[in-house]
């Protein structure tokens, strides 16, 4: 059986990356232990900037009638205070999601 000097090279190459790569302490792969410590550090984060026992948030309609949910209740409209409980999360939309410059009031097969 005859070995090429060409494959001997990349197989070397190849073993000898994967050793670095496991004595340099994995780069870019997590162990289960260390996926769980980031998620408690980002769930204490959280924690800090959780809203305040018993906050609420306020429902209301707009101009057109359609539903608002909000954390600031609106200037000369009806609303609705809405309790939040601890239990419940509340995921703020930014503009940079939603930004109102892309709101269409088109209907589904309106031209």
């Amino acid at each position: 059986m005859e070995i090429r000097f060409g494959w001997a090279v990349v197989a070397g190459l190849v073993v000898g990356g994967a050793v670095g790569w496991w004595e340099l302490g994995h780069p870019g792969w997590e162990t289960m232990d260390q996926k769980v410590a980031k998620a408690e550090q980002v769930e204490a984060a959280a924690g800090k900037d959780r809203h305040p026992a018993g906050a609420s948030l306020y429902r209301w309609h707009d101009s057109a009638g359609v539903l608002q949910l909000t954390d600031t209740p609106p200037k000369g409209r009806k609303y609705e205070k809405v309790k939040i409980r601890d239990d419940q999360n509340i995921i703020p939309m930014s503009s940079v999601i939603n930004p109102a410059g892309n709101r269409t009031t088109k209907r589904a097969g309106a031209g």
